[in-house]
């Protein structure tokens, strides 16, 4: 009897349980098909890294924010060259009209606000701004940690997991962990449950560029289970349940 019990327990330790391991979960009587949960647009801050672009109806040679570029191909290794850093205090040095402070506005209102300081001085500027620093780290149990650079404005956290190759069976899909910079410097960390489709309205549920999300390991990962000799441990107890099984009908 004590054999089997130890065979129970073994196998017990060893297995996840498969509600760890699937996202979303809706709950019991819950047919909900639909979520709404509205982006909100990224704010520009001290020290993103911004490519501008202004165009114009003047002639190329009149438009000094011109730049040549038929013979180069943009890559990110370009554009972190051409683009502009947003100073401590918020603004961007341009060519001819000098600092502009754009920290705290969405791109649309960043565009809007050099298009109107370049109105004295070319002719209709129509301008386009992008981030170019939209970076993610996701560390812990996944399959490819590292740093990961996303072009789109937003994604969310089940885009960013996938980049790095999705949480491994060993990952704690209940306990993922943001790290984010706020306003003012503050560095905040937010625990959330991947496992329950009230994520899906979360405030955290997209990503912001230089997030940090850290996926914890399930105990059993601690315990070292990944790697344990199962197929060793179940021989050698089921020898031994049957040594005593053998003795004890001996001793009959």
């Amino acid at each position: 009897m004590k054999g089997y019990i130890i065979i129970f327990a073994i196998l017990t330790v060893s297995c996840v349980s498969q509600k760890r391991m699937v996202y979303i979960q809706q709950k019991q009587n819950d047919n909900k098909e639909i979520y709404i949960n509205r982006r909100n647009d990224l704010l520009i801050k001290p020290f993103d890294l911004l490519y501008i672009n202004v165009t114009s109806l003047d002639q190329q040679g009149y438009n000094f924010f011109t730049q040549d570029k038929g013979s180069m191909t943009v890559t990110t290794e370009l554009l972190n060259v051409i683009s502009y850093t947003v100073s401590d205090s918020g603004a961007v040095k341009l060519p001819v009209v000098g600092k502009v402070k754009l920290s705290g506005q969405t791109l649309d209102q960043a565009e809007q606000t050099i298009e109107n300081t370049y109105l004295n001085y070319l002719n209709k500027p129509s301008v386009s701004i992008r981030f170019v620093n939209n970076l993610v780290t996701i560390l812990g149990q996944v399959s490819r940690p590292g740093t990961y650079p996303f072009q789109t404005p937003h994604i969310n956290i089940f885009n960013a997991i996938g980049l790095a190759g999705d949480i491994t069976e060993y990952g704690d899909r209940r306990r993922v962990t943001i790290i984010r910079e706020e306003k003012n410097n503050e560095i905040k960390r937010y625990t959330l449950d991947l496992t329950k489709d009230d994520i899906l309205l979360s405030n955290y549920l997209y990503v912001r560029p230089n997030d940090v999300i850290f996926i914890e390991p399930l105990k059993s990962r601690w315990w070292g289970m990944q790697h344990f000799p199962f197929e060793l441990i179940f021989s050698a107890v089921t020898t031994a349940v049957l040594i005593l099984s053998y003795t004890t009908n001996l001793s009959k």
